[in-house]
C-alpha cells in the first residue's frame, strides 16, 4: 500500500457537519474510473491490487470560494463489494465503492457559522 499526501473532495452540508462533529467515520466514493485512478494501486497489467491510502483528506462544503473546510485524517481504504457479489466476479459502480475511512479533524476553517 503506498501513500499519498492529501486527498480533495467536496461534501453536502450534511456530511460534512456530521464529520466534523465526529459522527461519520467513514465516506463512500464510487468504484469508478475516477476514485480508481485516485484511490486504487494497480499493477503493470492495469489490474486493482490494492488501495492508495492518502495521509489526510480535505473536505470542503459546496463550491464557493469561502465554503467551509476541514482536514480530517484517512486511517483506511477499503473496497466496499455488495454481498452478493460472487468470488471472481468483476468489481463495478453497480457492486462496489470505495470505504474511506476517518480519523480525527486536524483542523478546520470558515466553520463559525455551522454551529458544531
Amino acid at each position: 500500500m503506498k501513500n499519498t499526501k492529501e486527498l480533495y473532495l467536496v461534501l453536502t452540508k450534511k456530511n460534512f457537519v456530521d464529520i466534523l462533529k465526529g459522527v461519520k467515520k467513514e465516506e463512500y466514493r464510487a468504484f469508478s474510473d475516477y476514485y480508481i485512478e485516485r484511490l486504487g494501486e494497480v499493477d503493470a497489467d492495469g489490474e486493482l491490487i490494492g488501495t492508495v491510502v492518502p495521509e489526510t483528506i480535505r473536505f470542503q462544503m459546496g463550491y464557493s470560494k469561502i465554503a467551509p473546510q476541514m482536514v480530517v485524517e484517512c486511517q483506511d481504504v477499503l473496497i466496499d463489494v455488495d454481498k452478493d457479489v460472487k468470488e471472481g466476479e468483476d468489481l463495478t459502480t453497480e457492486n462496489s465503492n470505495f470505504a474511506l475511512i476517518l480519523g480525527a479533524v486536524i483542523e478546520s476553517s470558515n466553520c463559525e457559522k455551522l454551529n458544531v
